[in-house]
């Protein structure tokens, strides 16, 4: 039933799924309420990457949240951009909150903490959540807390005064049956000899931070685009309608291995295996 509307409501599909996921931090995270858990979550639903010591089924979600809780007892997260595609749901969030309680065998430090993750989420035709998929959440608040370096640290103020006016936008974009190896073979040409190209023209439409991640999603090879930029939907715009030939090459190496240009997508709003990040800062090009 994952058409237009659902037929007790009238609402779309998409406007409902997001209610739900919405819910899950507001209700659920926030506010620690977990009597709402039996009322979004499929009974058998699969988190594909969970907490070190948590389950995969509905029984790790509510220990990774109740261990988080116990931990970081002010923990507040943030939906800071929220997009929907028929069943799926994208989102990238801030976690915050000041280490209290022991967690996964940390004594409590009194450190604060903030990072940020993306999540993709499936959820069912009667709009339970049926699967999650977690986009550098984990090793993001592991790294911050100093237990596991996944990723290059930051060098100096820089790239956080950077990425502090930006905003973030995302879009969630299915990869054609048998185009995964061609894929990978761009994001191989824009860490190497297509680098620089690449660097200029993001930093010309005022992205700061740009990342591919690829997660098989219900059996189905997606790609989740995030940026971030003052203003996302400009920046897609700008991608969209540029002539410049790196521009060029990379909308048509795009619409060869999606169909689609996801860039357009994320101008008009629609806003695993890493691939590749880069961050205007620092010129890093971090591939996984």
């Amino acid at each position: 039933m994952s058409t237009q509307q659902t037929v007790h409501t009238g609402e779309s599909v998409e406007e409902r799924n997001k209610k739900t996921i919405r819910s899950v931090f507001d209700v659920f995270v926030n506010q620690g309420d977990f009597s709402i858990v039996d009322k979004i979550y499929s009974p058998d639903m699969i988190d594909h990457q969970p907490l070190p010591g948590a389950t995969e089924d509905l029984d790790g979600v509510k220990y990774t949240i109740a261990g988080l809780r116990e931990g970081f007892p002010d923990l507040h997260v943030t939906i800071e951009d929220m997009s929907a595609h028929a069943n799926y749901v994208v989102i990238h969030n801030t976690w915050r909150g000041t280490h209290k309680g022991e967690f996964l065998g940390m004594a409590p430090t009194g450190q604060y903490i903030e990072f940020k993750g993306v999540v993709v989420w499936r959820l069912l035709d009667n709009g339970l959540i049926a699967e999650r998929w977690g986009i550098g959440v984990e090793g993001n608040m592991l790294e911050v807390l100093g237990m596991r370096r996944l990723a290059p640290s930051a060098r100096g103020g820089a790239r956080a005064e950077a990425r502090r006016s930006a905003r973030p936008g995302s879009v969630l974009v299915p990869l054609l049956p048998g185009k995964g190896d061609r894929w990978a073979e761009v994001q191989a040409e824009l860490a190497g000899p297509r680098r620089l190209a690449y660097e200029a023209s993001r930093r010309r439409v005022g992205i700061v931070q740009e990342s591919f991640a690829v997660q098989n999603v219900g059996g189905q090879d997606v790609v989740v685009l995030q940026v971030e930029s003052r203003d996302p939907a400009l920046s897609g715009r700008k991608l969209r309608d540029s002539s410049d030939g790196f521009d060029v090459w990379l909308r048509e190496a795009a619409a060869e291995v999606f169909g689609s240009d996801p860039w357009a997508a994320l101008a008009g709003g629609d806003a695993a295996e890493q691939g590749h990040r880069w961050s205007s800062v620092t010129s890093e090009l971090v591939t996984r």
